[in-house]
């Protein structure tokens, strides 16, 4: 599983448990929502600094795997 894949995933569960919206997490993350949107949407990748980003604000570590 891809890098991409596991943060969209743990996102769409912080959507899903109704403890934030796209639109909050966006804001509060400092990443533009319709960039979110379309990287939850898998319209499109986003940058390692925008995945940091989205990580930090919810508490997510990103690693690398060996």
């Amino acid at each position: 599983m891809s890098l991409s894949s596991s943060l969209a995933e743990e996102i769409n569960r912080v959507i899903q448990s109704g403890k934030q919206t796209k639109y909050s997490i966006a804001v509060g993350s400092g990443v533009d929502h319709a960039v979110l949107r379309r990287f939850l949407t898998g319209e499109r990748d986003i940058k390692l600094k925008t995945a940091d980003r989205l990580a930090k604000y919810l508490n997510l570590e990103l690693k690398n795997r060996k």
